[in-house]
C-alpha cells in the first residue's frame, strides 16, 4: 500500500473518531441544524418580504444563502484544530506511527459529513418557504458536490488557519476576516449590477460569486456559461496551495 493510500486509510479511521462525540454533544448537532434554519429565515423570509415578490426572492436567494452556510461552516475546521492543539490531542498523534496529514484529512472528511447533513437540511428548510428546484435530480446532485468540493478546498485554508493561530479564539477572528469580504462581495445575495463601482470589480473575481451563480444555474436553470469550471478551477488551486501549507503547518505544531 502507498504512502498516499496508507495517509488516505489512517484519515478515514480519524474521521470516525471526529464524528463519534456528536453523540454526546446534541447541542453541537442541534447547532448544525439551526444554523441553516435562521440563514434562511433571516435572508431568505425577510428579505424576500422586503422586496415584495416573495416568490422571486427565494429562488435567487436560497442558492446563495445556501452558499453563505456553507462557507462559514468551514471555521469549524479551523477551530477544532486549534481546540485539539490546546488540549494536546496532537501530542498523542505524535507518537504514533501516522501520516502527517491523516489527523487533518480525518478532520476534513469529518466536517464534509456534517456539512452535507447542514446543506440538507437547508434544502428542505429551503422547500418548506417555497424554494422550487427547476432542474434535472442530476443537476440538482451536481449543484450540491460542487458547493461540497469548494468547501473541502476551503476547509484546508480553515485547517491552515488553525494551526497558524495561537488559539481557537484568534483562529476565528482571521477565518471571518476571510470570510466576510468572499461571502459578502459576491453575488451571492445581491446581483453584480446592483453592487456600487468597487464591489462590482470585486464580485466578477470572487470566487464564491461563480459559485453562486453555478448553483442557481444547476437548482434552477439558465445558463451557467463559465462558472462551473471557474468554481472547480478554483477548489483545485485553493486545494494545491494549502494542503502542503497545512500539512507543513501541522508538522511544525508537533515537533
Amino acid at each position: 500500500m502507498t504512502a498516499r493510500n496508507n495517509a488516505l486509510t489512517q484519515g478515514m479511521t480519524l474521521t470516525w473518531r471526529s464524528l463519534v462525540p456528536l453523540r454526546n454533544q446534541p447541542g453541537e448537532l442541534v447547532q448544525l441544524l439551526l444554523q441553516p434554519i435562521f440563514m434562511i429565515v433571516i435572508f431568505v423570509v425577510v428579505f424576500g418580504a422586503m422586496t415584495g415578490d416573495q416568490g422571486g426572492a427565494v429562488q435567487h436567494l436560497l442558492p446563495g444563502v445556501l452558499t453563505q452556510v456553507a462557507l462559514t461552516q468551514t471555521i469549524s475546521t479551523g477551530l477544532k484544530l486549534a481546540e485539539d492543539i490546546g488540549n494536546g490531542v496532537f501530542d498523542r498523534f505524535k507518537s504514533m506511527p501516522i501520516a502527517r496529514s491523516a489527523p487533518l484529512i480525518g478532520r476534513i472528511l469529518a466536517d464534509t459529513c456534517t456539512m452535507t447533513l447542514t446543506v440538507a437540511v437547508a434544502l428542505a428548510v429551503g422547500a418548506v418557504v417555497g424554494f422550487r428546484i427547476r432542474t434535472s435530480p442530476l443537476e440538482a446532485l451536481a449543484g450540491v458536490a460542487l458547493l461540497l468540493t469548494f468547501t473541502l478546498a476551503l476547509g484546508w485554508v480553515s485547517a491552515w488557519l488553525g494551526l497558524r493561530a495561537k488559539s481557537a479564539a484568534s483562529m476565528q477572528g482571521l477565518a471571518t476576516a476571510v470570510l466576510l469580504p468572499l461571502t459578502f462581495g459576491s453575488t451571492a445575495l445581491i446581483p453584480a449590477a446592483n453592487l456600487p463601482g468597487v464591489l462590482r470589480w470585486w464580485s466578477t473575481l470572487n470566487p464564491v460569486s461563480h459559485l453562486a451563480d453555478s448553483m442557481r444555474a444547476l437548482f434552477t436553470g439558465g445558463p451557467a456559461g463559465a462558472h462551473i469550471w471557474i468554481t472547480l478551477g478554483w477548489a483545485a488551486a485553493i486545494t494545491a496551495c494549502f494542503v502542503p501549507l497545512a500539512v507543513r503547518a501541522y508538522s511544525k505544531r508537533i515537533r
